[in-house]
């Protein structure tokens, strides 16, 4: 009997902790989904074979960059770098 009560409390604590999850924050999410954009338009470049090695292989440091800066909180220059992503990619043909 002992034994089911101390399993059910240590259920109980392990289910409860998921209670305390907390929600990212909008402008997390919203670098997120700017970054998702640029990888999946430099993609599509690289697919078409539309960038050299040299701009691929920059193009990917910078989307590096800007997913540490997006994790690291700093949006303003995430979407900076991402801006130079951007005109990057629509410079090619």
């Amino acid at each position: 009997m002992l034994r089911r009560v101390v399993i059910g409390a240590a259920m109980a604590c392990l289910m409860g902790g998921t209670a305390y999850a907390v929600d990212e924050d909008a402008v997390d999410n919203q670098c997120t989904e700017q970054l998702t954009a640029a990888e999946e338009a430099v993609q599509n470049k690289i697919d078409a074979n539309a960038l050299s090695d040299a701009d691929a292989e920059k193009v990917n440091e910078l989307l590096d960059q800007a997913d540490a800066q997006c994790t690291e909180g700093n949006f303003k220059d995430a979407s900076a770098t991402l801006a130079t992503v951007n005109g990057m990619v629509a410079k090619t043909k």
